[in-house]
């Protein structure tokens, strides 16, 4: 079988300069490069190229997905870690989740890769070429101090039940389109993350940030400001911009996202998680009912619309169309009740029997709901 492997780059901040750029060619002979992205697939082969140089030379964010078990996350984060280091090993340091720090300064690349022997994800692969750009936000949530990202890799590269959960960081059960993304690539199911949730706690608003902001401007002197705008203005803004942030967060007060102290297990939050699976199926189950019994009654208060409905089906000549015209006549056959369904529905199949005696197709989806002999 052969295996199928693609890389991504995205620049996010700023593009890359040309220096930048030859750097990003020595690392692939094959790739797309622009001043933005960098992708490459394989079919037969890897890629050799050192990743975090990459990171730390131009672009922002990485992913790596390999149907053969890899999937990989770095994040350049300019700034440093979004919480303490003591809170970051806690969400599971050594297992898949890494923070690898520059030499110099405070920033360094947020890894997340779990441990995976082939076997863990399952084999459909989905638009992978669209992820990372789903999933890059998470870079701005992380230097904005947001902790649900490192509970969401906890999730996808813990293994043993017995691990305890991290501390459980607010607004887990509200999760942004990018965090989506990213349980979405690492296959953490919404059932898990909804029973993770229960003891989450409510996410801060945008504002508190806005404030905390507003309060750490004012307590500047005016000559640090001037120096931090001349920053702005002739150096990194991006990096500067970072830095700035986690100084908000470290002055401000650290560990600024709200976190509730760790009581679960894995295995725990795994029975949880199939009780809230139980209950969405059920819901779902009742949701599909009761809009089979609406559509019922809509057909039989006209069932000629309905007639009419599988009539133009019929003449878009496809093997779908066939397909959903016998469906129809069978909703209609049942809505009408057994005393006047079955004759109506029959007459009915037996007519466009009559009418496209070639149209094998259309006269076999008629004979799989039991509408003709």
């Amino acid at each position: 079988m052969s295996e199928y492997q693609f890389i991504h780059f995205l620049a996010i901040d700023r593009p890359l300069d040309d220096r930048q750029i030859e750097f990003m060619r020595q690392q692939s002979s094959r790739a797309e490069i622009t001043r933005w992205q960098f992708t490459n697939e394989y079919h037969f082969g890897d890629f050799h190229g050192n990743a975090r140089e990459m990171l730390r030379r131009g672009y922002d964010v990485h992913l790596h997905f390999a149907d053969f078990g890899i999937r990989r996350l770095g994040i350049r984060l300019p700034g440093g870690l979004p919480c303490d280091r003591r809170t970051f090993e806690a969400f599971g340091v050594g297992h898949g989740l890494e923070w690898n720090k520059d030499k110099e300064g405070r920033g360094g690349i947020l890894e997340i890769e779990p441990e995976s022997d082939g076997e863990r994800y399952d084999e459909g692969v989905y638009d992978v070429d669209e992820l990372l750009p789903e999933i890059a936000p998470v870079r701005e949530e992380l230097i904005g101090g947001d902790l649900r990202a490192l509970y969401v890799a906890w999730l996808a590269c813990t293994w043993d039940d017995d691990s305890m959960e991290p501390p459980v960081p607010a607004g887990l059960g509200k999760l942004t389109p990018a965090l989506k993304a990213m349980a979405k690539f690492y296959e953490v199911s919404q059932d898990l993350i909804t029973a993770a949730a229960q003891r989450s706690p409510v996410a801060p608003k945008p504002t508190d940030a806005g404030q905390r902001l507003h309060d750490w401007i004012a307590g500047q002197s005016p000559g640090d400001l001037r120096d931090l705008v001349g920053r702005f203005l002739s150096g990194d803004a991006a990096g500067v911009r970072a830095e700035t942030l986690s100084r908000v967060r470290d002055e401000m007060g650290a560990g600024t996202w709200p976190l509730a102290e760790p009581t679960r297990t894995l295995a725990q939050l795994r029975e949880s998680a199939d009780a809230v699976r139980g209950q969405r199926l059920n819901r779902e189950e009742k949701a599909r009912d009761k809009a089979r019994r609406n559509r019922l009654a809509a057909i039989a208060a006209d069932p000629d619309k309905t007639v009419a409905n599988v009539e133009g089906l019929v003449k878009l000549r496809s093997v779908e169309s066939y397909e959903q015209a016998a469906e129809g006549l069978a909703d209609l056959r049942e809505a009408l009740g057994p005393e006047v369904g079955p004759a109506r529905a029959r007459a009915v199949a037996q007519k466009l029997r009559r009418q496209n005696p070639r149209l094998h197709r259309l006269i076999g989806a008629l004979r799989r709901q039991n509408l003709l002999d």
